[in-house]
């Protein structure tokens, strides 16, 4: 069985340093992994890893064009 440690959003922002607000305004739309139990919100340790790799933006491989 793999670990499964659930944080709560206070306890996830001082892990990670993203602001507690920043990472409740992702729960409430819905953007980040999360279970509701009751009135308590729970996120998995990886959730900021996973949200990041989700919303990566990669960069373009093609031609450059000069606007010049």
């Amino acid at each position: 069985m793999t670990d499964c440690s659930l944080l709560t959003p206070r306890e996830l922002a001082a892990e990670t340093g993203w602001p507690e607000k920043r990472i409740r305004k992702l729960i409430a739309t819905q953007s980040i992994r999360h279970l509701k139990n009751g009135a308590n919100y729970l996120l998995p340790q990886n959730a900021i890893q996973d949200y990041i790799a989700r919303n990566m933006v990669e960069p373009s491989l093609g031609e450059a064009t000069d606007d010049e």
